[in-house]
């Protein structure tokens, strides 16, 4: 393994400058260096061999480095100067890189071996004029200054095209002018002394002399901004420019930070590295997500900038650097030495996570002496204060946390970023904590939830995580949502739960399209006992309509919920039993309005409403959608999943009523739509339909009797079939009348039938939406085809709905209609005759002769449903002896009354008065 070392000049205590002077007091500048230890500590850049190219031999345009402070431009300048000052050393140096490298073009590379080279940063202040850097620097220099003054200040007030074009001939030279930017701004211009203008004339004549003769000169000057009038006059003279924008760039500046930082970061041998990254990048690919195709691309990357991860490298000179004052590659070289000095040795890769907030000689302190901003060194107090918050507040920290203050360092270095990247994702942050370990999923996750949930400045934005100035208003939201008082006590009472019965509708009953079609009844906390109390009167189900399915949602599963379920719907539902569908969570989840997650969750969007509408501008509005999208409605979603539908009734027995039940594979506003799959295509038996339609033919009911009667169970245990909705049922009944199964009087004026020889597709075209709606399908009758009632005769009933006629011999006229129990008299008294059985069995009693007491029991007029349970009520089951049975009938069709009479027990008697219409 690699044993990186540190150049000699960043092993101290205390980090030397790294920025470039030409020449100081110390006889340490770069120009006072030796040329062979300069050039050692440089690496040949793109810009660097840009730069020796345009400067020699056979060119002719002058140079300008354009570059904001601390790209290197100085370096590059003080190189040049020592390439050309010494061209020996500086051949030595191209020939051993050209080697490295394998790149043999370096070493063909002419320098300039016939000029003097002159080379002065101007930002010192030296020199108030550029022509006195030449007088001073030129062999000649004080010769030619003499002839420049012999000439008068009247003359001229800046050195002539010819008397430089003259001293430059005596001497060929190279004029290497640093930070010329810098002076010349620095220039004022007075009716007396007009400095500005006479520099600007003066670089012009320079420009012009090194375009038009550059084997007498060579002008290279640097410059902040390429569109600054210092820049302006040597454009014109179209000079090579180098930009440090190039194609190049990133990966030059990448490899000169390393080899400026470390004596051998070139002996480090690729596979050795890979060996030690493994792990980190093997994470790497997998938490970003990074396709096959880019991996070999993305593993030299890394390779390329070890010891450092390259986006680590990405985030400082990209990001975080350009966000501040930073002097780019100058202060990135301090910054990663103090990275460098203070990792830890056994770490495989430095990441983010190494900015450690707590040591007072991490780089931090470098990065934040970078920056002249005061907004993030107040944000590395308040992360310094997270840190110990979730120290102090998570229960055995050391544990439970053990990378929080690397976490918390990653986050606060990436909050940094400029706005659009600020921040960062949580499969960032567990990049940046794998080093040579890999960090489990699961524990990462829940390291990283108590973090967030206890500490007041972290921010989530969408998916990502961000250190900001102000509390975290989530913090303060979910703080309240935990007060349990809040919540039993005064405005807010019961609104968490209430709130959560209203986001488990809202998910399940979806869009206008699910809305429209289904009814989502969600039950609450009272939901078997009293339900309906917790819901408004125009809620419950009274109020319900006949347009949508009505599926029930309870909020637990209970242990036996198809008794429990029979209990409910005996209990709290009167009428349309039949019709409802019952949605259950799934087995072992509990009741949810005790799932303490779930309620807080509630509790938290609700809370967050509220407070937006007091105060808009505090970002609660976002809270609500993030913690409803996010967090509240997947948990609800994939909450229910069991669907109960009623297949056999019992009244008297309720808890031995059977239900089928399915499982639903869907999730959220797509249960029920599957729900209404399952039960039309798994539930309902079509043959089943068809024979109760048709038994309705042959007795001439109407279609909304049917309708009616398919919404309560079917009585005596009979299978109860499955209610589609009316819209549905409807048209399955119209399909039979196209099926030539049965025929469909409209409302006594037409007769509605499959036509013979006809198909059933062209039927059915024919027939479909014929059947009309509301109380016209009374109406509208069910038939067997071709059959007599068909004709449209109305039934015959007196004013007062007493039947009409003469009793035949042996029956015993009882007033109202149809009767029955016991045997009558010769007198018609109605009385039992002895030694009958007043049960109305029929048979004689065997006993000892003994009144059996009795108890009366009467109903009012209802439907034959209630009527069974009002039976059922009475505790009258299958072997309970009754006698004096009275069941009187208003009105009814003789078909009805051929019915009623054919389905009468065997074994007993009746006798039968009523009243018929006289015929015409």
């Amino acid at each position: 393994m690699v044993d990186l070392q540190l150049r000699e000049e960043f092993k101290g205590k205390r980090l030397k400058g790294t920025t470039v002077d030409f020449t100081n007091q110390s006889k340490t500048g770069a120009l006072q260096r030796d040329a062979a230890d300069f050039l050692r500590i440089t690496y040949p850049s793109h810009d660097l061999l840009k730069t020796i190219e345009a400067t020699g031999p056979g060119q002719s345009r002058p140079l300008a480095l354009i570059g904001s402070r601390g790209q290197g431009k100085s370096h590059l300048m003080a190189a040049l100067y020592h390439l050309c000052k010494n061209p020996e050393v500086g051949r030595e140096w191209l020939d051993q890189w050209a080697d490295v490298l394998k790149n043999p073009k370096l070493a063909e590379l002419g320098l300039r071996e016939d000029c003097h080279v002159i080379a002065e940063s101007m930002h010192l202040q030296r020199y108030q004029y550029l022509w006195d850097v030449i007088f001073e620097n030129h062999p000649k220099g004080e010769v030619f200054r003499e002839i420049w003054e012999r000439m008068g200040d009247k003359k001229t007030n800046v050195p002539s095209y010819d008397l430089m074009y003259d001293m430059f001939k005596e001497q060929p030279t190279m004029l290497i002018v640093d930070e010329f930017q810098t002076w010349y701004e620095g220039l004022t211009n007075t009716k007396q002394y007009p400095r500005r203008n006479w520099a600007f004339i003066f670089i012009q004549i320079l420009s012009e002399i090194a375009q038009k003769h550059p084997e007498l000169l060579v002008l290279a000057v640097s410059v902040r901004e390429g569109s600054s009038d210092a820049y302006q006059q040597v454009r014109r003279v179209n000079p090579v420019d180098v930009d440090f924008k190039g194609p190049y760039a990133k990966r030059d500046r990448q490899r000169l930070l390393l080899y400026r930082i470390f004596e051998n970061r070139m002996q480090a041998h690729e596979d050795d590295i890979k060996l030690i990254i493994e792990n980190h990048l093997s994470e790497y690919f997998r938490l970003g997500n990074v396709p096959q195709q880019e991996q070999e691309k993305k593993t030299a990357d890394f390779v390329e900038s070890w010891p450092f991860a390259p986006h680590l490298l990405q985030l400082l000179d990209d990001q975080v650097l350009v966000a501040t004052d930073a002097q780019e590659a100058r202060d990135l070289i301090k910054i990663l030495v103090d990275l460098f000095k203070n990792h830890e040795p056994q770490d495989a890769i430095i990441t983010a996570a190494d900015f450690s907030l707590t040591s007072e000689k991490s780089a931090v302190g470098s990065l934040l002496d970078s920056v002249a901003n005061q907004e993030h060194k107040d944000l590395r107090e308040k992360a310094q204060r997270n840190l110990e918050v979730v120290l102090a507040a998570v229960p055995n920290a050391k544990n439970a946390v053990p990378h929080a203050e690397e976490i918390i360092s990653s986050l606060w270095l990436r909050s940094l970023n400029v706005e659009q990247l600020r921040g960062s994702e949580p499969e960032t942050l567990q990049i940046d904590i794998t080093r040579a370990n890999k960090i489990d999923d699961n524990a990462f996750e829940v390291e990283l939830a108590n973090i967030v949930d206890n500490s007041f400045n972290i921010h989530q934005v969408g998916g990502r995580l961000i250190f900001r100035q102000e509390e975290n208003a989530r913090a303060k939201l979910l703080s309240y949502a935990k007060n349990d008082k809040l919540f039993k006590e005064g405005e807010h009472a019961g609104q968490g739960l209430e709130h959560l019965a209203k986001e488990i509708r809202a998910v399940l009953g979806g869009d206008e399209s699910v809305s429209a079609k289904h009814r989502i009844v969600v039950l609450k906390t009272m939901w078997n006992n009293a339900p309906w109390s917790e819901f408004e009167e125009n809620q419950g189900p009274k109020a319900w309509d006949d347009k949508r399915l009505t599926t029930v949602v309870i909020p637990e599963l209970p242990e036996k919920h198809a008794e429990a379920l029979g209990k409910w719907l005996k209990e709290h539902l009167q009428d349309s039993r039949n019709t409802i569908r019952f949605l259950l969570p799934q087995k072992g989840t509990g009741n949810v309005y005790y799932d303490r997650d779930l309620v807080i969750l509630a509790r938290a969007v609700y809370l967050a409403n509220e407070w937006h509408k007091n105060d808009t501008k505090a970002g609660y509005a976002e809270l609500a959608r993030t913690f409803r999208k996010d967090e509240l409605i997947p948990k609800i979603r994939s909450r229910f999943d069991r669907l109960c539908v009623l297949s056999e009734w019992n009244y008297a027995e309720p808890a031995k009523c059977i239900f089928e039940e399915s499982k639903i594979d869907k999730q959220g506003d797509k249960i029920p739509e599957e729900i209404d799959r399952i039960v039309r295509e798994e539930m309902f038996i079509p043959e089943e339909f068809e024979e109760y339609v048709a038994m309705f033919a042959s007795d001439n009911e109407s279609v909304g009797k049917l309708l009616k009667d398919l919404r309560e169970p079917r009585p005596h245990g009979k299978p109860c079939i499955p209610w589609l909705g009316e819209t549905e049922l409807k048209e399955r009944v119209e399909k039979l009348c196209a099926d030539g199964v049965i025929a469909l009087n409209i409302r006594g004026t037409r007769l509605m039938q499959a036509k013979p020889g006809e198909d059933f597709e062209t039927a059915w075209r024919r027939m479909k939406g014929q059947l009309p709606t509301g109380t016209h399908l009374n109406d509208t009758t069910i038939q067997k085809p071709d059959s007599s009632a068909a004709s449209g005769g109305k039934p015959i009933v007196t004013e007062t709905g007493g039947a009409t006629g003469t009793p035949e011999p042996g029956t015993d006229p009882i007033s109202g209609g149809l009767f029955g129990g016991g045997t009558p008299d010769a007198t018609g008294t109605g009385e039992p005759q002895p030694g009958t059985d007043p049960t109305g069995s029929g048979t004689a009693g065997v006993g000892t002769g003994t009144a059996v007491p009795t108890t009366s029991h009467s109903a009012p007029a209802t439907s034959a449903l209630n009527l069974l349970g009002q039976i059922e009520d009475w505790g009258i089951n299958p072997g309970t002896p009754v006698t004096n049975v009275r069941v009187s009938v208003g009105q009814m069709t003789g078909a009805q009354l051929q019915k009623l009479i054919k389905d009468l027990p065997d074994g007993v008697t009746y006798s039968l008065e009523l009243e018929k219409e006289a015929d015409n």
